[in-house]
């Protein structure tokens, strides 16, 4: 299916004609992590009027037959897609890439047919993952590890943390954590990641001893595309950071309080900024530290002026993942609050859902969180499995914490069971759980996260307008359906429906199922053959 650049000011624009009619589906994503998205990923034009936008990949079609339009590439811009509508039929699809300037080529973008939405989306981000540079990812055991912030949020101390790694050390059994992160609180400013807060007297290097001492990996929090205007770092060196149209520092609010909130961007095509946060980076490796989790990235993609005039904010953020990716060869990058298709290659692990919380809808956590976040196990969950195509061939696939406790949340064991089985379809298990405080059946819960990987997961069906709740995939090479009854009405299933034999065995509660499986609003089930 042909198309036609036209190079515009503002960037590259092209438009597939397409003409589908009024009860067409539209897949959309949001590859960003997202603090919410109102939409499930797959909508009908009958049911949503208006233009659907998405970001670097879109879907459009009907039952019988599809049109993926995506870009496999993202070294100089993201791309946005759109299903144009008119007189209530989709007639294109629209595609934007804003940074692209005269004379430069577009970013690579592919056009896929097809019966099945859902292997187009596979083959799609094999594709961009070639064109990307990424390695093969080894993804056969689940991802463990610990972080406080979930059960302390900013109030986290230094007592907290090394009380948790006891915890962790002493409960090796059930749930083992493979890595323990140092969580956002230990730095005195947003930026000042070497310098540590009066909270924190033990320094850094000595925590991740204990971690290490432990048996357990050490990881830290940080947030490298950003400082804010407050920090050590932005006042000696305000020529380190991106600038707007009046040569002033180009700020974005931050969800830290005053005055950590306002942030600047770093701007990585400084050769000074560069050799920092590269020498950041060292001496955190140097201490002992081989996991790092940078939050905040999309604050790496704010527009302005940088000293290379010939970057884009994508390429100037591409540099800096560069730039840490070399400084820790050997270390595990997570990137949290990223557009996705400019990690591709740079980074080891994503966020692929919005923040989880201690409740199953939706409330404000932490507290100075924006009005309507979407903050809550349900939201994660939903918007992780949306991402279902690109789980294990971009990044290992991190779903945000599983939520397992009893204590200190508010949640019922069922909607647990729903946050531990979006661990085991990503394959990355970390928690926030107290090890010293959680009771042995929701510990037996949390384990289960650590030790059942469902791979190749999808939606096993196409149902527009709601949010998937059976999955198909494989455990242990054999087929496996997973049930997400995210409604409080009760819900029945019969398996032969599901295309499993008469007689299952549900991994989660650990119970043969016979015929049909019957379940209570807010549970979760995970069915394979015995």
């Amino acid at each position: 299916m042909a198309f036609k650049w036209n190079m515009q000011l503002s960037g590259w624009r092209a438009e597939i004609k397409v003409d589908l009619p009024a009860n067409a589906m539209v897949y959309t994503c949001n590859m960003m992590m997202a603090q919410a998205n109102p939409l499930p990923p797959l909508t009908n034009s009958q049911q949503f009027w208006g233009d659907l936008s998405s970001s670097n990949v879109i879907v459009v079609g009907t039952p019988e037959h599809f049109i993926l339009a995506g870009a496999v590439t993202a070294f100089r811009s993201l791309t946005i897609l759109r299903a144009v509508y008119d007189s209530r039929r989709i007639t294109g699809i629209e595609i934007y890439q804003p940074e692209i300037k005269p004379g430069e080529k577009p970013e690579e973008t592919v056009i896929l047919e097809g019966p099945d939405w859902r292997t187009m989306l596979t083959q799609y981000a094999d594709i961009a993952a070639e064109k990307m540079g990424v390695k093969p990812i080894k993804a056969e055991k689940n991802m463990t590890g610990y972080c406080t912030w979930y059960y302390y949020y900013k109030g986290v101390t230094e007592a907290h943390t090394l009380e948790n790694i006891e915890a962790l050390a002493r409960n090796r059994s059930p749930y083992a954590a493979e890595y323990v992160q140092i969580d956002d609180g230990y730095q005195t400013f947003q930026g000042d990641w070497l310098d540590q807060c009066e909270s924190w007297p033990t320094p850094v290097r000595e925590v991740a001893a204990k971690i290490t001492g432990a048996g357990m990996k050490a990881g830290i929090w940080t947030m490298p595309t950003t400082a804010s205007t407050a920090s050590r770092v932005y006042r000696e060196h305000p020529d380190w950071f991106v600038k707007n149209e009046q040569g002033e520092t180009a700020t974005l609010p931050g969800w830290s309080p005053a005055p950590d909130n306002h942030w600047a961007c770093l701007d990585s095509t400084n050769p000074e900024a560069r050799e920092h946060i590269a020498g950041v980076f060292k001496t955190f490796r140097s201490w002992g530290f081989t996991y790092f989790k940078m939050d905040g990235l999309y604050f790496g993609l704010q527009k302005g002026i940088r000293r290379d005039p010939d970057a884009t904010s994508v390429s100037a953020f591409r540099l800096l993942l560069k730039t840490i990716r070399e400084a820790v060869p050997d270390s595990v990058l997570m990137a949290c609050s990223e557009p996705f298709l400019p990690c591709l290659g740079l980074v080891d692990n994503a966020r692929v859902s919005n923040d989880t919380s201690r409740y199953f809808y939706s409330a404000r956590e932490p507290k100075n969180a924006p009005q309507g976040c979407g903050c809550s196990i349900t939201d994660a969950f939903h918007i992780s499995l949306a991402n279902f195509w690109c789980f294990d061939r971009w990044f290992r696939a991190d779903p945000d914490v599983v939520m397992a406790r009893q204590d200190n949340a508010f949640y019922t064991r069922g909607q647990a069971k729903i946050s531990v089985l979006g661990g085991i379809m990503t394959g990355v298990s970390f928690t926030s759980d107290h090890l010293g405080t959680i009771n042995p059946e929701r510990n037996a819960l949390l384990a289960k996260a650590q030790d059942i990987r469902m791979r190749e997961v999808r939606p096993l069906n196409s149902i527009p307008n709601i949010w998937p709740m059976e999955f198909e995939g494989t455990v242990n090479g054999k087929r496996a359906v997973a049930l997400v009854n995210d409604t409080p009405a009760v819900k029945v299933w019969k398996l032969a429906d599901l295309g499993l034999p008469e007689q299952v065995y549900d991994l989660l509660d650990d119970r043969k199922v016979f015929h049909e499986i019957t379940m209570n609003g807010e549970d979760a089930a995970l069915l394979t053959a015995e």
